[in-house]
């Protein structure tokens, strides 16, 4: 979230912190410290065609709204359930537990994982723009990343889409680390940035440069390429649920779907689906609006240039997401990922 970019609260899809609801799963107190025993059961249900849990990484947001809309809608079949992850819970923990079917993450972040030793596969899409970019005050010197050298510029932590889009920047603008200084300033992006600690910050265009500017501070968002080779935000599962639970997979990324469609074109719609999941939204009128502004800018990533379909994800787009993290060294050395394994899409 990208989702998310990216998300945790009203106040930062960005990742880490993105989303821990009223239906995280009770096993002594964290899906972490769930006995092999429990997760071995769950998974035993899960390939019996039993619940469908579809993990939202982080805090309740307006961000996962297409998801609510679908459940408030009955769009999706009556096993499916959503649930938000602690702020603890690993991205993919919980799918690879058997906890959860399907997780909203980044199809890169989920790359990388299969690298690492993971087996996850991208089954569709979210985000259609990646929403990863620099932000900079409105009246910086900053137009373009080659301007970034000599300047200081302010990163969550050297993993996941916003280091990922740190490195497409420089990889544009043909900079290296040493030509410029990286700061990780944790989620204190607007802290950073307000209090002149940075130059720059790397955020989401859809929360990060939304809530500075509605904290009032003006600033711009700079693309870290003309053509980015990232996907961002998408639907992921493991290669044994695609195996042992396909059709069930299908209809949760069609009802997904039509969630999306649903949310791009009403965000007023979004913002009272979201009031179920968020108090604060049904009683604070002032927070309702900033959560309307940030579905007007998610729907921008959901559609994205309107080349595609909303929904859709690509074999070729992974293939070039794969090539650009293996030269750049983001990949870890226990699985070299190929594009056709780690993109099945599903629903389209």
């Amino acid at each position: 979230m990208a989702l998310s970019h990216h998300v945790v609260s009203q106040s930062s899809l960005s990742r880490r912190r993105l989303l821990a609801g009223g239906l995280v799963l009770t096993c002594a107190g964290a899906l972490a410290a769930c006995s092999s025993g429990t997760a071995s059961r769950a998974a035993s249900a899960s390939a019996a065609g039993g619940a469908l849990t579809i993990g939202l990484t982080y805090t309740p947001n307006i961000q996962f709204a297409p998801f609510y809309m679908a459940k408030k809608d009955g769009t999706y079949a009556a096993n499916v359930t959503l649930h938000h992850h602690g702020a603890q819970d690993g991205l993919f923990d919980a799918l690879q537990s058997g906890q959860e079917q399907l997780v909203v993450a980044g199809a890169d972040e989920a790359v990388v994982a299969t690298s690492n030793g993971s087996d996850l596969v991208v089954v569709g899409g979210y985000y259609q723009s990646y929403p990863a970019c620099l932000i900079v005050p409105e009246s910086s010197s900053i137009k373009a990343p080659a301007d970034l050298k000599g300047k200081t510029v302010g990163t969550p932590g050297r993993k996941g889409e916003t280091w990922y889009a740190l490195q497409l920047a420089m990889s544009t603008a043909s900079l290296t680390e040493s030509d410029l200084t990286i700061q990780d300033i944790g989620y204190t992006q607007q802290a950073a940035l307000v209090g002149g600690k940075v130059d720059a910050v790397v955020g989401f265009s859809n929360n990060d440069a939304i809530q500075i500017r509605q904290a009032g501070t003006p600033v711009r968002t700079i693309q870290v390429a003309d053509r980015i080779p990232l996907v961002g935000v998408s639907l992921v599962t493991t290669r044994s649920l695609l195996d042992s639970r396909r059709q069930d997979l299908e209809t949760a990324v069609k009802a997904s779907i039509k969630g999306m469609t649903a949310f791009v074109k009403d965000p007023d719609a979004a913002v009272e689906a979201t009031k179920e999941h968020m108090d604060d939204l049904k009683v604070d009128q002032t927070q309702a609006k900033r959560a309307r502004e940030v579905a007007v800018a998610t729907g921008k990533l959901v559609s994205g240039d309107g080349s595609h379909p909303i929904g859709s994800v690509r074999v070729d787009d992974v293939a070039a997401m794969i090539e650009f993290l293996t030269s750049h060294k983001l990949l870890g050395d226990k699985k070299t990922p190929k594009a056709a394994e780690v993109c099945v899409p599903l629903g389209q």
